[in-house]
C-alpha cells in the first residue's frame, strides 16, 4: 500500500492550477456548462446517491461514460479539482482493471474547442492542437497528467449528466492506482463534480473495508445527517493562490490519546479531510508525541522492523484490547473519536500498525505544516460538507446501513 499512497499524495495533494485562476474563470466555466452540461433539475432536486467501495487501499466509484455507455472507475477525492479518466489514445498509462475509454466510440463525446473557458480552466498550460483543447497539468512535486479536455454523458449513481472531464493520454504515475481508471474530484474548483452539478452540499459515509458492503456518497438534497449528535466546524479561510483553497480545511485545536495530550506546534493546526489517502498524517513533532503515547498505551514492545509503509508496529498478540481512542478536537470543541480498531490496523496476520504517519514521510515542504485526516480514521463517521455555509458537520453512523 506504500507505493500507492505515495503516488496518490504526489498526484493529488498538489494542485494543478492556482486558485486565483480558477476564481477568475468560475463564471465563464459555469456559462460553458449551461444547458445540457449540467445535472438535470429533477435529479438534482431529488438528490443523488452514489455507492462507493473499498479496493486496494482506496475508496472508489463505478460509473459509465459515453453513448453507448462505457464502464469506468475512479478514486473518490474530496479535495480533487476535476474529473478525469485514462483514454484509448494513452501512450504512457498506468494499469487499470477496466478497458480504457474510447472517445471515438461515443456519439456524445465532444472535444473542447480551444479558447473556451472550460479549456482555460483545466490548466494554466492549456494548448491547442487542430482546435482541440489539450492540457499539461504539472504538480509541484513533478508528477503530471496530460490529455484532452472533453465533454460527454456520465451516469454516476442515480444521476445522469453531461460533464467536462480530462481525457488523459499520458501520466507520470508508475504504479496502478487501485485498479481505477482515474479520479472523481469533489473539491472547491469550477471543474469538480460538485461545481459542475451546481451542488450546495454533499456528504459521504465510509463503511469498514472488511464489511463487504458499499459506502455511500450523497449529492444535493440527499446529503443530510440524522438529527441529534452531530457537530459542525467552519472551513479555515483561504485566499486565492493558497495551496489549500481547493480543499475543505478545518482547524485542529488538540489531540488526545487516552490521557496524553498531543501538542501542535504554532502555525500547524490546519487539517485536510481526505478520502483518497488511507492513512492520516500529522506534523512531525505532534506525530512523535503521538507515537510515544500510543506505544505506552498499547503495553507491548514495538517490532524492530515495521511493515512498510508504517513507522510503528506491534505483535498482534501483545496489544492490549483496552488501548484508548484517539480524540481529535476541532474549532468550537467539536470532537472526533477514532477507536483503536481505526488507528491500529492489521498489516499482516500477526502485526498491528499505527495507520498514522509523520508529514515528513511526504517529503514536501508545502505540506509539512498541514495535517491530513485519512479515510481509515473516518470509518463509520458521516461527513456533510455545506458549501454555502462553508462548514463541515459530522456524526457517528453505521455507514454500511445508510441508503
Amino acid at each position: 500500500m506504500g507505493k500507492l499512497v505515495a503516488t496518490l499524495l504526489v498526484l493529488c495533494l498538489m494542485p494543478l492550477t492556482t486558485c486565483s485562476l480558477r476564481h477568475d474563470l468560475r463564471r465563464g466555466l459555469e456559462q460553458a456548462m449551461h444547458g445540457g452540461r449540467r445535472l438535470a433539475d429533477s435529479t438534482a432536486g431529488d438528490g443523488v446517491v452514489v455507492p462507493i467501495y473499498w479496493s486496494n487501499g482506496v475508496y472508489m466509484v463505478n460509473y459509465t461514460i459515453g453513448t453507448p455507455p462505457q464502464p469506468a472507475s475512479a478514486i473518490v477525492d474530496v479535495g480533487g479539482e476535476l474529473v478525469w479518466t485514462q483514454c484509448s489514445l494513452c501512450q504512457r498509462c498506468f494499469k487499470q482493471d477496466l478497458p480504457l475509454f474510447v472517445p471515438n466510440a461515443s456519439s456524445t463525446f465532444r472535444p473542447e474547442p480551444c479558447g473556451t473557458d472550460a479549456c482555460k480552466s483545466s490548466s494554466p498550460t492549456s494548448n491547442c492542437s487542430n482546435n482541440v483543447c489539450t492540457y499539461d497539468g504539472s504538480t509541484k512535486l513533478g508528477a503530471r497528467t496530460s490529455g484532452i479536455v472533453g465533454t460527454d454523458t456520465f451516469a454516476i449513481g442515480t444521476a445522469t449528466a453531461s460533464l467536462a472531464f480530462g481525457c488523459v493520454v499520458a501520466s507520470d504515475v508508475v504504479d496502478s492506482m487501485g485498479g481505477s481508471s482515474g479520479f472523481v474530484g469533489l473539491g472547491r474548483t469550477p471543474s469538480s463534480l460538485v461545481a459542475q452539478m451546481k451542488l450546495a452540499r454533499f456528504s459521504y459515509c465510509l463503511a469498514p473495508h472488511d464489511a463487504g458492503k458499499n459506502s455511500r456518497l450523497f449529492l444535493g438534497a440527499s446529503a443530510k445527517l440524522a438529527g441529534g449528535n452531530s457537530t459542525t466546524v467552519p472551513f479555515v479561510r483561504t485566499t486565492p493562490g493558497d495551496t489549500l483553497c481547493q480543499y475543505y480545511p478545518v482547524q485542529l485545536e488538540g489531540i488526545k490519546a487516552g490521557d496524553a495530550a498531543i501538542a501542535l506546534p504554532p502555525g500547524s493546526s490546519t487539517v485536510m479531510v481526505q478520502t483518497f489517502a488511507p492513512m492520516s498524517f500529522l506534523v512531525d513533532s505532534a506525530y512523535q508525541d503521538l507515537k510515544k503515547a500510543v506505544t505506552k498505551a498499547v503495553g507491548a514492545a514495538p517490532t524492530s522492523t515495521p511493515v512498510e509503509p508504517f513507522d510503528l508496529c506491534f505483535p498482534k498478540a501483545g496489544v492490549s484490547s483496552s488501548a484508548p481512542s484517539i480524540v481529535f478536537t476541532f474549532h468550537g470543541a467539536a470532537a472526533l473519536t477514532v477507536e483503536q480498531s481505526r488507528y491500529l490496523i492489521e498489516a499482516d496476520k500477526d502485526t498491528l500498525c499505527l495507520a498514522i504517519l509523520s508529514t515528513s514521510w511526504l517529503n514536501s515542504t508545502a505540506l509539512d505544516k498541514t495535517n491530513i485526516l485519512g479515510s481509515l480514521q473516518q470509518v463509520n463517521i458521516h461527513f456533510l460538507f455545506d458549501l454555502d455555509k462553508e462548514t463541515v458537520s459530522f456524526q457517528p453512523a453505521d455507514c454500511s446501513s445508510l441508503s
